[in-house]
């Protein structure tokens, strides 16, 4: 078992306001998993370097498996939203994963035992809220099994600021959850 230093003395609170991604800022901070730094501007870097669907899918998979861990984000979870949402936006490359994790760490970062969300990253980070709608609204077009549906709904609920409407919708992705609801409802 290896026992660091920082696992006795609390982090450094961190309030920047959004930061690039060669910042050492990003060394430091815990992604959903507490008291464990993450350092998402690696995986950001690479995400900004695929050019297909298919090379951003093991990038996500990092990304979903380290910026949220049963409900629990962190700092580098809020200070990756918009370089998620710049990245999707910019390379066109929009599915389930940008318009889910970004939806996820939102609606987690609305329970109590998460950090807050630095002030000085709130006017980016509300930005880039309000521009996951416009992602949603960009693969209209395209085909949407259940999984997609759910998450641009949700993506559209968080731009407009429905936060428990979001988590219900996003909680209905699978055909068993939408018939206990209709049945329990209808």
């Amino acid at each position: 078992m290896t026992i660091k230093l920082g696992d006795f003395f609390s982090k450094k609170p961190v309030n920047e306001p959004s930061l690039d991604l060669n910042s050492s800022v990003w060394k430091n901070m815990e992604g959903g998993y507490r008291r464990t730094s993450y350092d998402a501007s690696i995986a950001l870097k690479k995400l900004e370097q695929a050019n297909t669907l298919q090379a951003i899918e093991p990038i996500y998979q990092e990304l979903w498996d380290e910026l949220h861990h049963q409900g629990d984000v962190g700092l580098a979870s809020y200070y990756a939203v918009p370089h998620l949402i710049r990245i999707a936006r910019e390379k066109q490359l929009v599915d389930y994963n940008v318009l889910g994790l970004v939806s996820v760490i939102e609606i987690q970062r609305h329970k109590e035992d998460n950090p807050k969300l630095p002030k000085a990253l709130t006017p980016d980070y509300e930005m880039a809220i309000k521009e996951l709608g416009e992602l949603a609204k960009f693969i209209m077009n395209q085909n949407w099994d259940l999984s997609l549906t759910s998450c641009a709904l949700t993506a559209i609920a968080l731009a407009k600021g429905q936060i428990k409407l979001a988590n219900a919708i996003l909680n209905m992705d699978s055909e068993d959850q939408i018939d206990e609801f209709l049945e329990t409802y209808s």
